[in-house]
């Protein structure tokens, strides 16, 4: 069973799974629109070595987030599943895909034979299954290290073994899918609840590890890392969340160019200066974000006679630039509450 699935490239791969699937059913939105409104921009700063020794910042909610946000801002009828039955994950997997509907999951992508990066450790990938063939899936992964509509394939044993991992972070073997979509959506409603979310988030959860409190905290976090951990362990941190911010090309200045997209189509749809406005100082400040990857990896790989205090810098001048964007953002929106 193959079904006929638009399959393409993505920036991310959670919203470019969204965006196919509407696809899919005859929406054709924007996966910028389908970050912004599903609230994917984060930030978490975890100071602890829980991930093999290292701290993380995390730039994301949480996996399948956006897609349950999104639907529910904009009334799409949708299904999140987790299983703890293996075998049960896979039958009902193979009861969608009977029945033409395409499916998407959430795997580990150390897990995936056919993914380039083989060191890369992320159990929050999110591809889809469109077909089946003998003992194969068919896989539209929207990753950007794949050729524009290549398809992949992956046998039923290694995508079990990928949708279930051995430690906490887990998918659980977690699908999702879209049951049935209204003929006009409501994109003002969805973009007003999108932003007022995303506001809440970085700048009103009271936690310091949250927000832009957060990565003013990173900053403060980096410049103690030699002495906790050792001149070795604080390059490896440094080069570690390098690579969640950057190489898996979306993270830092990823999501930063990504949510300045949206806004910039928002100022559209409302007619907008002020959004525009912002949608340029996002782009500063995803500039921000990459700056710190350069020189991040610069410093990683000829460290002598250096030390991390000015990489923090770096960090610690994004964070009131951060601040600053989202309580403009925040202002903005309670105007458009006053209009309504």
């Amino acid at each position: 069973m193959i079904i006929e699935f638009p399959h393409t490239r993505s920036i991310h791969c959670e919203t470019g799974c969204i965006r196919n699937l509407l696809k899919f059913y005859g929406h054709d939105i924007s996966e910028a629109m389908i970050f912004g409104i599903g609230s994917g921009y984060d930030f978490v700063h975890f100071p602890f070595p829980l991930f093999d020794g290292h701290e993380i910042p995390a730039f994301r909610i949480l996996p399948v987030k956006i897609f349950s946000q999104f639907n529910d801002r904009l009334n799409i009828d949708s299904k999140i599943i987790t299983f703890i039955n293996k075998s049960k994950s896979m039958d009902k997997l193979d009861y969608f895909i009977n029945q033409g509907i395409p499916i998407g999951v959430v795997t580990e992508v150390f897990d995936l034979p056919y993914f380039p990066l083989k060191e890369r450790r992320f159990a929050g990938h999110h591809i889809v299954i469109m077909g089946k063939e003998d003992d194969e899936y068919i896989v539209s992964d929207s990753d950007m290290h794949f050729p524009e509509n290549t398809l992949n394939r992956i046998s039923a044993s290694d995508l079990k073994k990928s949708r279930y991992t051995k430690n906490v972070l887990s998918p659980r073997g977690k699908m999702f899918y879209l049951i049935s979509i209204p003929e006009k959506l409501d994109l003002i409603t969805g973009i007003n609840r999108g932003i007022e979310n995303s506001c809440h988030r970085m700048l009103e959860i009271p936690l310091p590890y949250f927000g832009t409190k957060g990565i003013a905290f990173l900053s403060q976090r980096m410049r103690k890392y030699e002495k906790m951990y050792g001149r070795k362990r604080a390059l490896d941190n440094l080069l570690f969340q390098i690579q969640i911010s950057e190489e898996g090309g979306t993270g830092g200045s990823g999501f930063r160019y990504l949510y300045g997209h949206f806004l910039r189509e928002a100022g559209i749809l409302f007619n907008d200066e002020k959004l525009t406005f912002l949608a340029d100082y996002m782009r500063e400040i995803g500039d921000k974000w990459q700056t710190f990857a350069v020189e991040g990896l610069r410093f990683h790989k000829n460290p002598e006679g250096k030390d991390l205090h000015f990489l923090a810098d770096i960090i610690s001048s994004i964070a009131p630039m951060e601040d600053i964007l989202f309580k403009e953002l925040r202002e903005w929106k309670n105007k458009q509450l006053k209009k309504l």
